[in-house]
């Protein structure tokens, strides 16, 4: 065991980048995937090879971070996967498509959390134990024919966070589906905050209450109900 640290799954240039630089500033190493992996390891970082797309690759991606820095104390799921379809034809799309986006939205999805309250068991007590998963409105805005595959992703996913919560909130475990919204509460749609999220994320992580599971949020200013 080295001390804590996060992993980030789907650590990509805006949202994963600076929540890692975020957590960085307040001592943890971190460590992302990414389907080439290969990454020097470092004191500080390690990339860990995870195609999302093959759930079955994420119990490896956790088992590589076990065998050389212990298990995660903070897991951040960030990825997100969409073929776009027919505005006006919901099942355009090739099942093939519908499959793949499925695996990075749903079933690496629950292959992570498995994964992730397996490693917790191992961790001293005070540690914090949080899994974050990176939303949108999706979950309750009702389906949106042209982005089926990441509706339905985001739908499953909130359930999953909310089973998960139910399942292990008295061990102490803390899961939260992240979505922030315009002060209105409109969705931010493609242009989320990467910083307002890397603040949120690091203060969910150090509060040692669960918070709400759907964790609403404007940019800068927290948790609001909508």
């Amino acid at each position: 065991m080295t001390g804590k640290f996060i992993f980030i799954l789907g650590a990509g240039p805006n949202i994963g980048q600076h929540v890692a630089k975020k957590f960085a500033a307040n001592g943890y190493k971190i460590a992302v995937s990414s389907r080439s992996g290969g990454s020097p390891v470092s004191e500080e970082y390690l990339s860990v090879k995870a195609d999302l797309t093959d759930p079955t690759t994420v119990a490896s991606a956790f088992k590589q971070l076990r065998d050389t820095w212990g298990d995660p104390s903070i897991v951040v799921y960030n990825a997100a996967a969409v073929h776009f379809g027919h505005a006006d034809d919901a099942f355009s799309l090739s099942l093939g498509n519908f499959q793949e986006d499925l695996s990075v939205n749903v079933s690496s999805l629950y292959a992570a959390i498995q994964e992730s309250v397996k490693g917790w068991k191992n961790l001293p007590e005070a540690f914090p134990k949080v899994f974050i998963y990176t939303g949108n409105m999706l979950n309750v805005s009702g389906a949106r024919p042209a982005m089926l595959t990441l509706g339905v992703g985001k739908t499953a996913g909130a359930h999953l966070i909310d089973g998960a919560v139910k399942s292990y909130g008295s061990h102490g475990y803390r899961f939260y589906y992240a979505d922030e919204r315009n002060p209105n509460g409109s969705p931010v749609g493609s242009s989320p905050d990467a910083k307002a999220h890397a603040e949120a994320y690091f203060q969910l992580a150090e509060d040692p209450e669960q918070r709400p599971w759907d964790y609403t949020f404007v940019k800068f200013k927290g948790f609001t109900k909508f």
